[in-house]
């Protein structure tokens, strides 16, 4: 997968972590945002 495609995602996960208002959604986000960085260092 493309490292851009990867950093990409990352950017709209900040977007959505700066405007979550719950710890359940703040979890979802970090999980996503983890995945996505592991996937930037394969």
């Amino acid at each position: 997968m493309k490292i851009s495609k990867q950093l990409n995602k990352l950017k709209t996960l900040n977007v959505q972590a700066e405007k979550c208002s719950t710890r359940e959604e703040a979890i979802k986000i970090i999980n996503k945002a983890n995945k996505a960085q592991s996937k930037i260092k394969k």
